[in-house]
């Protein structure tokens, strides 16, 4: 299995979230592995300066989308980044309690993804998963 260099975008509400993925990558019958290169402490002087650098020498971005991602303005910051540098990116339901939401700055044809193993997998190779992994 190739391991993907990602960026993960997310609220800092839900680093929870994030830290479950990146470890769910690291279990033996995962079919994804990770390694992460995401910002998971506050950088208010240089974040977006480094937000820049690390998103541009990964692989993919994956937008962990939880119940106010709508009003994450970072969240927001890092997938503009991603698509002005042309970057693969995916929206990924980071919440099962309730509804999540689109980030700012979202196309209105990005789908945000069910978080099951082989959607995330399907979609870290680059593929579209089948129409019912999608919320």
């Amino acid at each position: 299995m190739v391991k993907k260099r990602v960026y993960v975008a997310f609220d800092y509400d839900d680093l929870d979230v994030k830290q479950n993925l990146v470890a769910q990558s690291t279990l033996p019958d995962c079919p994804f592995e990770l390694i992460d290169s995401s910002i998971d402490r506050a950088m208010p002087e240089k974040w977006e300066r480094e937000a820049r650098k690390r998103i541009s020498a990964c692989e993919c971005v994956i937008v962990l989308c939880g119940e106010q991602t709508h009003q994450a303005k970072g969240v927001a910051k890092e997938l503009q980044m991603a698509q002005e540098l042309g970057k693969p990116y995916f929206l990924l339901a980071g919440t099962r309690r309730s509804s999540p939401t689109r980030p700012q700055n979202a196309r209105t044809t990005d789908k945000i993804w069910t978080w099951r193993w082989a959607t995330v997998a399907t979609l870290l190779e680059g593929k579209v998963p089948p129409p019912d992994a999608a919320l």
